[in-house]
């Protein structure tokens, strides 16, 4: 490993108290909680040091603190465009142990946006449009607390540039029990030992066998018996002059009120690099916890954004499995699992379970799903990429190749659904992450590629068409372009050349988005006719993400904020369509794990209150059908396969339910479709939530 030091007294304290350190910087909070370092110099040489022969940037710290630390990397241009923003690189990280953070500098290439999670490293994003570190002449560290309580301080040992990864060994004691809970922290509900956990889950299963039905008036997939529709075998939409619907497969109104992954045991945690923090790992050899074993290239949500070698040999442990097994066995833990989870779902009043990328294999998967009952919502997998991308993971979708490999998706993917009444419809993909970087047009980063897309012809074209002549387009963009000939040689900020550029950009990237939805969408429709297609599922809603919609039965979108009515206003004002919210939760910040929620609340009851004024809001609006809850389990406290570890999981890691949270569920789900219909009007107040990044 090639290493370069930088000298820590050459970063300057801009927020914060130094404390008297040595050769370490510890730095204490200011008042408001944060702290903030900057580094500068020439371009490309920030602190005397030329950061162009390396790929990594590495600090190696600890946060004393009783949460995830989260820091944003800020790196400055040293002449940016008019209008261009800061390059950001945001990072969370594990407290009270000493953490090499790595800030991978390819990565302003933006070529995605989650990161690489390594060991101590929690989740990890960029947001800035593409470049390169030899175009910065500054970088800001910025530290803020989340929701901590307790904040102390940091600690930098050492930061130094290197063209490889180092020994990512975290450096501290133990945090997580025998059980996959924080040692270190209390809080009301946390399982006192093993012997009260199992106790408790075989209570759970004979309530199972008895306790295990929708409330009263609703059919056996879930919908109204008051109000019925035409029964067509499937779940379709239906608009009854008022409001959208769905119906079930025998006709009955139905609304899907759903768990996202309520078919899912558990969530694996990464172990390696981190073996010492864990008072308790089963050895890998013991055939009673092979089901609680993997490796990350297995999860495929991991292999899709790293590729499989990434996650070779990184070892990662399923504590709600383990839990599971010690109660009723290697060979019964998952019946009990599924009899436990299906009955609690039916009698709390959540009809429909999102199924798609999960942790283990897709036969469990569905034979959960066979036995449950329940109707479910699935996300395909596999979105049919080009071999040439035009932004993030936006394909070239003028071209031959998207238009072939939607056609082996759809068949790959609908096969199993086929005749299935229990399947609603699926998702195409899931937030993809072109998306998240709002700043970027996708049509200006068609001209800005080199390669010769068909995209970029298909864009070229209809241009011409629109301006005749090559002169008439240069007034209107203030070019001066020879021929229409010359679009195909790269350039960039189109959407700044003028007025009239930035509508065309706008007028292009709708053209783009309808193809983008409908090549997939036709090859499904071709493989299946019976089911609905939901749509892109986006990470959330604008106007911008219509286009393409009339490709979809549905609209669908995620949507984490205190009320789901502004966002299903933006999607019905903009196409009167039926809509899904695909996604949504609101967290806890009470009971030891080190996040808690995109949106969170303080407590448990608190927490409750906000969720049924969100549900209420929903099920109100006359274009929503649907809205999903994000999710069944809590994540590990270490971290799943991209570093997420929140508190916002209906179920803790020893499959106990947030009671307080489950009251306020039910006092809205057994009323479901008298809020829907409208014969009881939202009562639910707002509650106080807060966003913990």
């Amino acid at each position: 490993m090639n290493k370069q030091n930088i000298d820590l007294k050459k970063f300057r304290l801009l927020q914060g108290t130094e404390l008297n350190g040595g050769d370490l910087r510890v730095i204490e909070p200011d008042a408001d909680g944060f702290i903030r370092l900057r580094l500068e110099g020439e371009t490309a040489e920030m602190g005397d040091v030329s950061w162009g022969n390396y790929r990594y940037f590495i600090v190696d710290m600890l946060a004393d603190m009783d949460s995830q630390m989260l820091l944003d990397f800020r790196f400055e241009k040293a002449k940016p465009a008019e209008g261009e923003e800061t390059g950001y690189i945001n990072y969370e990280m594990l407290p009270t142990r000493r953490v090499k953070l790595v800030v991978d500098l390819e990565a302003l290439q933006s070529r995605r946006f989650f990161l690489l999670t390594l060991p101590g490293m929690l989740k990890a994003r960029v947001s800035c449009k593409p470049c390169t570190i030899t175009e910065m002449n500054a970088v800001e560290l910025y530290f803020h607390p989340g929701y901590s309580r307790i904040f102390n301080s940091i600690t930098i040992f050492e930061a130094y540039l290197s063209d490889a990864l180092p020994d990512m060994k975290v450096i501290g004691q133990s945090m997580v029990d025998e059980m996959g809970q924080w040692i270190q922290k209390s809080w009301s509900s946390k399982t006192g030992s093993v012997e009260e956990m199992v106790e408790y889950l075989q209570q759970e299963y004979k309530r199972s066998e008895t306790d295990n039905s929708y409330p009263e008036g609703w059919s056996v997939y879930g919908g109204w018996k008051a109000l019925k529709f035409d029964a067509t075998g499937f779940f379709h939409t239906h608009y009854d002059g008022k409001r959208w619907w769905l119906a079930d497969p025998d006709g009955y109104a139905f609304f899907s009120n759903g768990m996202c992954y309520g078919s899912r045991m558990g969530v694996h945690g990464f172990v390696d690099k981190m073996e010492n923090l864990f008072s308790w790992l089963p050895d890998p050899g013991d055939e009673n916890y092979t089901a609680a074993w993997t490796t990350a290239d297995r999860i495929p949500e991991f292999a899709k954004r790293n590729g499989p070698e990434a996650g070779k040999n990184r070892k990662m442990f399923n504590f709600a499995r383990a839990n599971m097994i010690r109660a009723f066995g290697p060979d019964k833990w998952w019946e009990a699992w599924l009899k436990i989870n299906s009955a609690r779902l039916k009698r709390w009043g959540f009809n429909t379970i999102g199924v798609g990328v999960d942790n283990y294999g897709d036969e469990r998967v569905m034979d959960f799903l066979a036995q449950a009952r329940i109707p479910f919502v699935w996300t395909l997998k596999d979105f049919p990429l080009t071999d040439e991308l035009v932004f993030r993971d936006f394909p070239d979708v003028y071209s031959r190749q998207y238009e072939e490999r939607s056609r082996l998706f759809a068949e790959k993917q609908l096969a199993p659904f086929a005749g299935n009444p229990y399947m609603i419809g699926y998702f195409i993909t899931n937030e993809p992450e072109w998306k998240f970087q709002t700043s970027v047009n996708i049509a200006e980063r068609v001209f800005a590629h080199p390669q010769r897309l068909a995209s970029k012809t298909a864009l070229i074209d209809i241009l011409r068409n629109k301006y005749g002549t090559i002169d008439a387009l240069n007034g209107a963009w203030n070019r001066s372009f020879g021929a229409f000939e010359d679009l195909y040689e790269p350039f960039s900020h189109a959407d700044g050349f003028s007025a009239e550029a930035m509508e065309d950009m706008k007028f292009l990237r709708a053209r783009l988005l309808e193809k983008y939805s409908q090549v997939p969408g036709d090859a499904l429709r071709r493989v299946d006719p019976n089911h609905m297609n939901l749509g892109m599922r986006y990470s959330e809603i604008s106007r911008n993400e219509i286009a393409g919609s009339e490709y979809f039965e549905v609209i669908s979108f995620n949507c984490y904020f205190d009320s789901a009515v502004p966002s299903l206003k933006i999607a019905a004002d903009s196409a009167d369509m039926p809509c899904i919210v695909g996604e949504w939760h609101i967290g806890g910040a009470d009971k030891g794990l080190l996040s808690c929620g995109l949106l969170a609340a303080e407590t448990q009851e608190e927490r409750g209150r906000a969720c049924e004024y969100y549900m209420q809001g929903a099920m109100n609006h006359k274009n929503c059908i649907g809205i999903h809850y994000f999710e069944m389990n809590d994540q590990p406290l270490l971290g799943r396969f991209d570093g997420e570890c929140m508190q916002h999981g209906v179920i803790d890691i020893c499959n106990r339910p947030y009671d307080e949270l489950i009251r306020h569920f039910i006092s809205t789900n057994h009323k479901l479709y008298d809020y829907v219909s409208g014969s009881i009007s939202p009562g639910a107040k707002p509650a106080k939530v807060f966003r913990s990044r």
